[in-house]
């Protein structure tokens, strides 16, 4: 995901900095500075809040969902290192998958780490607990499983 504050909106007003402070900075300019791009995993929903709560609207965020497929026709007239780059962000997108737990619903039946033990455990928690993220795409079909499966609905899957 990436940010960019439209320096022309922005007011300094530092809400985005209050929500976010791993992302923007107001420190050294008088409007928000985006210091972490791309914006990581953990601090994307943050990211996401801090732009709807921007009064001036000047935080476009774009999911790296948004970005183009790669196939014959949008790589023609690219040269070959521009299609390498496209094909790189096409592939970490796909490794990208994340699952989270919400330990309030969680009743620690155990069904997503009998579905998928690589990727759950309730060895430390009493609540299941997500081992890898993001997740392997080996492993994706398996957690989408153990999402449908849980009774309590407590994973959710990000894409």
């Amino acid at each position: 995901m990436k940010v960019h504050v439209d320096e022309d909106l922005c007011i300094g007003c530092g809400i985005c900095e209050g929500v976010a402070p791993e992302v923007f900075s107001l420190e050294n300019e008088p409007v928000a500075q985006v210091i972490m791009d791309p914006v990581e995993v953990e601090f994307q929903e943050a990211a996401r809040q801090a732009a709807e709560d921007c009064p001036e609207e000047a935080i476009d965020v774009e999911d790296d969902a948004d970005l183009p497929l790669i196939d014959e026709t949008t790589t023609e007239g690219f040269d070959e290192t521009e299609v390498d780059e496209f094909s790189t962000i096409v592939s970490e997108r796909k490794e990208r998958m994340r699952a989270i737990v919400d330990a309030d619903l969680c009743i620690g039946c155990g069904i997503c780490e009998g579905i998928v033990p690589e990727v759950f455990s309730l060895l430390n928690e009493p609540y299941a607990e997500v081992l890898l993220d993001p997740i392997p795409e080996e492993y994706q079909d398996a957690t989408r499983e153990a999402a449908e499966e849980c009774p309590e609905e407590a994973i959710s899957i990000v894409d």
